[in-house]
């Protein structure tokens, strides 16, 4: 009895075990079979799509031919396997190719217009890019040819900075050789000479830092004892040595600083000379005097400065030599000069 419980009770175990499995199992297939009715429908209705599409667009194709007159556009797509399509390198055609193949009006292309130096473009982050002309020589070639060329200083101009017209007047003092030769007597005897004095005016005209100037000129010194040849002592002697000058002078001026410029210049003369010696040797007190006409030469150099209203005041070396006179030689005199003069 046991064992037949026993047996029914495995018996029932086993039939309700194996009732769920197969139930299971029918419920999977229904579940399979609407899945794959459910795929091969989606897939059914896209194919039906893209064949529309498709039909459509042969259509447009078609009418597209008609108006314009030409061929329509193929929709050939070729079947073929992976391997064959990885093989083949065909270009496919583009809407735009078949729209450039339409007959119309003949558009030249234009030529791409050179970019200015002055324009700026931009990378795609928005970093600008600065343009280069490429060069078509070497380096070391190009720097040496394209050198920029020096800047040069501006030159300083007189007439401009003081004026076109000048006058000078001046007083100073003149320094003659300390001996003058005189011949009148027995050889050559030596006058003592003594420092004297000068005034003149100039009158000058002036082209950019070209200077010409016209002056006249007054000398005046004097005569000490003479020493005659064979003579145990020197003679008491006095008299005097003047001259009347007239002369033209060419120069050139440099200005300098804000307000100094800087001259120098040299001309020739005429002057009226006179000596006179007067001899006291307890005898006869001979006297001698002579005038005539000389030759003068004479150099200047000559530093001013602007005081104002278009006045310079002025200091000036100036070396003045003068021809012989008679018995009188010639002398050369180192005058220096002072004056205070006028731009217009």
């Amino acid at each position: 009895m046991l064992v037949l419980n026993c047996l029914n009770t495995f018996i029932y175990v086993f039939c309700y075990r194996c009732s769920y499995l197969f139930l299971l199992i029918i419920v999977g297939i229904f579940i399979s079979a609407d899945l794959g009715f459910a795929q091969s429908a989606s897939d059914q209705r896209r194919e039906t799509y893209y064949q529309n599409l498709e039909a459509r667009a042969r259509s447009l194709s078609q009418k597209l031919a008609e108006i314009s007159g030409t061929e329509p556009i193929p929709f050939e797509r070729k079947q073929g396997s992976i391997l064959s399509t990885m093989g083949q390198s065909a270009q496919p055609s583009s809407p735009q190719s078949a729209y450039d193949s339409l007959p119309g009006p003949v558009v030249e292309p234009k030529a791409p217009q050179p970019v200015s130096e002055s324009e700026t473009l931009y990378r795609a982050d928005g970093t600008p890019v600065i343009l280069q002309t490429a060069p078509t020589t070497s380096p070391a070639i190009a720097s040496s040819s394209e050198a920029k060329p020096k800047k040069r200083a501006i030159r300083r101009n007189m007439e401009k900075e003081r004026g076109s017209y000048f006058i000078q007047p001046f007083i100073g003092v003149a320094v003659p050789p300390s001996s003058q030769s005189f011949k009148g007597l027995r050889g050559v005897a030596s006058i003592e000479t003594e420092i004297g004095h000068a005034l003149g005016l100039s009158f000058g005209r002036r082209w950019d830092n070209l200077e010409g100037e016209l002056h006249l000129g007054y000398l005046n010194l004097g005569y000490g004892d003479i020493t005659i040849p064979r003579s145990p002592a020197p003679d008491s002697a006095d008299g005097q040595l003047e001259v009347f000058q007239i002369g033209t002078r060419l120069g050139y001026g440099i200005p300098f600083a804000e307000k100094g410029w800087f001259r120098v210049a040299g001309g020739f003369g005429f002057a009226n000379r006179r000596d006179v010696i007067n001899i006291y040797d307890g005898a006869d007190n001979p006297s001698f005097v002579s005038s005539e006409t000389a030759f003068t030469y004479d150099l200047l150099l000559s530093l001013g400065y602007e005081v104002g209203m278009g006045l310079d005041a002025f200091l000036a070396y100036r070396l003045l030599g003068v021809s012989e006179n008679g018995d009188f030689d010639s002398v050369a005199m180192h005058l220096f000069q002072v004056g205070l003069g006028a731009n217009f």
